[in-house]
């Protein structure tokens, strides 16, 4: 969607299939609230470059994959209705809501950029997300970050995570090495694996859950990088207000 830049008279001429002026205001508004592209493209271009990137995390919040990678962001979790669906109140009041995820990141990646480039950490990347969807075609798969994904085991998957599913990730993770290695980029590529069982009790609304699960994504693989837990993460969140009894 090319534009005139400067604008004439006080308006920003956009070139679409229905003409539509941008006044100056509204202009620098849009502009201001991308703050980054006023150091990483010239002045004719910052407004369609803020526009296009607000559009972008729209699509994302509202359930779209990016482009780089093909996975959702999490951005569908924290604020968008990826979650909605999952909410069924006569379940949760009985055995709580349930979810599991698998997630996976690249250890080092640094070291991969620094040996091949960006363009090969970004091949192990693609190569990673893409391998994770095939391997689980009902899942959601979510870059959490820059180098972690997480494969989500929701309620309408209809699959409870199980360790067969950790077998089937490290299978995947071997094929993800395979490929790398045949597009030419020879390195030792290593993984953080690690996976969670989540219930929560009485959730109040389905927009409490995304940042919750986010969060226990995030703490279950921390504890698996640092050697501090294996296997299935069993964790459990009561929202009834109630005071668990301590022993003694």
């Amino acid at each position: 969607m090319p534009a005139v830049w400067p604008p004439s008279r006080g308006v920003l001429q956009l070139r679409t299939t229905m003409p539509e002026n941008v006044d100056d205001v509204l202009a620098n508004r849009v502009v201001a609230a991308v703050p980054w592209v006023q150091q990483r493209e010239a002045p004719p271009a910052r407004f369609v470059a803020a526009l296009e990137w607000l559009v972008e995390q729209e699509e994302y919040r509202r359930g779209a994959p990016e482009g780089f990678s093909g996975a959702l962001t999490p951005t569908a979790l924290m604020q968008g209705a990826l979650l909605k669906r999952e909410f069924d109140l006569s379940v949760h009041a009985h055995t709580g809501w349930k979810a599991g995820a698998v997630i996976v990141d690249v250890k080092e990646l640094i070291e991969v950029n620094k040996s091949w480039g960006f363009s090969g950490g970004d091949r192990v990347l693609r190569e990673l997300s893409a391998h994770l969807r095939g391997a689980f075609p009902r899942e959601q798969t979510v870059r959490m970050h820059g180098d972690c994904y997480a494969v989500l085991f929701l309620p309408s998957s209809g699959e409870e995570l199980a360790e067969a599913h950790l077998d089937r990730a490290k299978t995947a993770l071997v094929e993800v090495t395979a490929a790398v290695a045949a597009s030419g980029l020879s390195t030792n590529l290593a993984y953080t694996l690690s996976a969670l069982r989540l219930r929560v009790f009485d959730p109040s609304h389905w927009q409490v859950l995304g940042p919750l699960l986010v969060a226990e994504i995030e703490r279950a693989h921390v504890m698996a990088r640092r050697g501090l837990a294996s296997g299935i993460q069993e964790r459990e969140l009561r929202l009834d207000g109630r005071v668990p009894t301590l022993p003694g």
